[in-house]
Protein backbone atom coordinates (compact mmCIF):
# COMPACT_ATOMS: atom_id res chain seq x y z
CA UNK A 1 0.00 0.00 0.00
CA UNK A 2 1.40 3.25 -1.12
CA UNK A 3 1.89 5.92 1.94
CA UNK A 4 -0.23 9.12 0.50
CA UNK A 5 1.89 11.22 3.18
CA UNK A 6 5.50 10.25 1.99
CA UNK A 7 4.62 10.44 -1.29
CA UNK A 8 2.95 14.69 -0.80
CA UNK A 9 7.05 14.87 0.43
CA UNK A 10 7.12 18.33 2.47
CA UNK A 11 3.58 18.59 2.83
CA UNK A 12 3.51 15.11 4.35
CA UNK A 13 5.89 16.79 6.94
CA UNK A 14 3.78 17.55 9.60
CA UNK A 15 1.64 14.52 9.14
CA UNK A 16 4.65 12.14 9.55
CA UNK A 17 5.58 13.71 12.41
CA UNK A 18 2.18 13.02 14.34
CA UNK A 19 2.50 9.32 13.33
CA UNK A 20 6.04 8.79 15.01
CA UNK A 21 4.57 10.55 18.23
CA UNK A 22 1.01 9.16 18.14
CA UNK A 23 2.80 5.64 17.64
CA UNK A 24 5.62 6.25 20.71
CA UNK A 25 2.30 7.51 22.51
CA UNK A 26 -0.04 4.36 21.85
CA UNK A 27 2.99 2.13 22.63
CA UNK A 28 3.67 3.89 25.83
CA UNK A 29 0.52 3.51 26.76
CA UNK A 30 -0.08 -0.21 25.91
CA UNK A 31 3.20 -0.66 27.87
CA UNK A 32 2.55 0.71 31.02
CA UNK A 33 -1.09 -0.73 31.08
CA UNK A 34 1.32 -4.21 31.03
CA UNK A 35 3.07 -3.31 33.44
CA UNK A 36 0.38 -1.98 35.75
CA UNK A 37 1.23 1.37 35.54
CA UNK A 38 -1.45 4.12 35.90
CA UNK A 39 0.52 6.81 34.23
CA UNK A 40 0.65 8.05 30.67
CA UNK A 41 3.55 8.45 28.92
CA UNK A 42 3.54 12.24 28.58
CA UNK A 43 3.51 12.45 32.35
CA UNK A 44 7.42 11.48 32.49
CA UNK A 45 8.64 14.39 31.86
CA UNK A 46 6.87 16.30 34.96
CA UNK A 47 8.39 13.45 37.05
CA UNK A 48 11.80 14.05 36.16
CA UNK A 49 11.29 17.78 36.39
CA UNK A 50 9.88 17.93 39.71
CA UNK A 51 11.73 15.55 41.14
CA UNK A 52 14.87 17.29 40.15
CA UNK A 53 13.08 20.27 41.28
CA UNK A 54 11.08 19.86 43.63
CA UNK A 55 8.87 22.50 43.37
CA UNK A 56 7.59 24.66 40.07
CA UNK A 57 4.51 26.24 39.09
CA UNK A 58 2.60 25.55 35.69
CA UNK A 59 4.11 28.43 34.02
CA UNK A 60 7.43 27.59 35.41
CA UNK A 61 6.71 23.99 34.00
CA UNK A 62 5.49 24.89 30.47
CA UNK A 63 9.08 27.44 30.34
CA UNK A 64 11.56 24.60 31.28
CA UNK A 65 9.96 22.59 28.52
CA UNK A 66 8.59 24.10 26.35
CA UNK A 67 4.86 23.27 26.16
CA UNK A 68 1.88 25.60 26.07
CA UNK A 69 0.45 26.50 29.46
CA UNK A 70 -3.01 24.76 29.01
CA UNK A 71 -1.35 21.36 28.14
CA UNK A 72 0.66 21.85 31.12
CA UNK A 73 -2.63 22.04 32.96
CA UNK A 74 -3.86 19.09 31.59
CA UNK A 75 -1.37 16.90 32.55
CA UNK A 76 -0.69 18.09 36.15
CA UNK A 77 -4.39 17.69 36.28
CA UNK A 78 -4.78 13.81 35.09
CA UNK A 79 -1.36 13.36 37.49
CA UNK A 80 -2.97 14.99 40.05
CA UNK A 81 -6.09 13.26 40.04
CA UNK A 82 -4.14 9.85 39.99
CA UNK A 83 -2.51 10.82 42.94
CA UNK A 84 1.00 11.80 41.85
CA UNK A 85 1.36 15.66 42.10
CA UNK A 86 -0.26 17.77 44.97
CA UNK A 87 -0.45 21.93 44.65
CA UNK A 88 -0.33 24.62 47.15
CA UNK A 89 -0.91 27.90 46.64
CA UNK A 90 2.15 30.24 46.00
CA UNK A 91 3.55 32.14 49.31
CA UNK A 92 4.22 35.21 47.34
CA UNK A 93 1.50 35.13 44.54
CA UNK A 94 -2.14 33.12 45.65
CA UNK A 95 -2.70 33.17 42.15
CA UNK A 96 -0.07 30.76 41.34
CA UNK A 97 -0.34 27.06 42.16
CA UNK A 98 2.92 24.94 43.21
CA UNK A 99 3.42 21.79 42.53
CA UNK A 100 5.38 18.84 43.86
CA UNK A 101 5.14 15.16 44.10
CA UNK A 102 3.54 12.93 46.31
CA UNK A 103 4.44 10.47 48.91
CA UNK A 104 2.97 7.83 46.19
CA UNK A 105 5.25 9.94 43.26
CA UNK A 106 8.15 9.03 44.95
CA UNK A 107 7.32 5.22 45.90
CA UNK A 108 7.07 4.45 42.23
CA UNK A 109 9.48 6.32 40.84
CA UNK A 110 12.69 4.17 40.94
CA UNK A 111 10.42 2.10 39.09
CA UNK A 112 9.29 4.14 36.75
CA UNK A 113 12.67 5.61 36.18
CA UNK A 114 13.96 1.58 35.64
CA UNK A 115 11.23 1.49 32.63
CA UNK A 116 12.03 5.23 31.37
CA UNK A 117 16.30 4.58 31.13
CA UNK A 118 15.46 1.17 29.19
CA UNK A 119 12.97 3.23 27.15
CA UNK A 120 16.27 5.47 26.29
CA UNK A 121 17.97 2.84 25.58
CA UNK A 122 15.87 1.38 23.19
CA UNK A 123 15.38 5.04 21.48
CA UNK A 124 18.55 5.24 21.32
CA UNK A 125 19.49 1.91 19.11
CA UNK A 126 16.47 3.20 16.73
CA UNK A 127 18.31 6.26 16.06
CA UNK A 128 21.75 5.04 16.05
CA UNK A 129 23.45 5.75 12.63
CA UNK A 130 20.86 8.92 12.20
CA UNK A 131 21.33 12.18 13.22
CA UNK A 132 18.14 12.34 14.30
CA UNK A 133 17.94 14.55 17.39
CA UNK A 134 20.37 17.14 15.56
CA UNK A 135 18.31 17.10 12.79
CA UNK A 136 15.12 17.50 15.66
CA UNK A 137 16.99 20.35 17.20
CA UNK A 138 17.51 22.11 14.60
CA UNK A 139 13.97 22.21 13.52
CA UNK A 140 12.88 23.29 16.24
CA UNK A 141 15.47 25.88 16.71
CA UNK A 142 14.09 26.74 13.15
CA UNK A 143 10.35 26.30 13.69
CA UNK A 144 10.53 28.33 16.82
CA UNK A 145 12.32 31.73 15.14
CA UNK A 146 9.83 31.46 12.26
CA UNK A 147 6.79 29.86 12.26
CA UNK A 148 5.02 27.78 9.77
CA UNK A 149 2.38 30.78 8.82
CA UNK A 150 5.56 33.11 8.40
CA UNK A 151 7.14 30.61 6.66
CA UNK A 152 3.93 30.20 4.10
CA UNK A 153 3.25 34.05 4.06
CA UNK A 154 6.89 34.81 3.08
CA UNK A 155 6.58 32.56 0.21
CA UNK A 156 3.11 33.63 -0.87
CA UNK A 157 4.72 37.06 -1.02
CA UNK A 158 7.84 36.33 -3.11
Amino acid sequence: MKDFASELGCLGFSMRLKRISDALMHDGRKMYKELGFDIEPNWYIIFRLLNQEGELTVMEIADRILLAHPSVIAIVNKMTKAGYVTSKKSSSDNRKRVLQLTSKAYQMLPEFERVWNAGEKGIIKALEGTNAMEVISKLEDRFFSKGFKDRTFEELNA
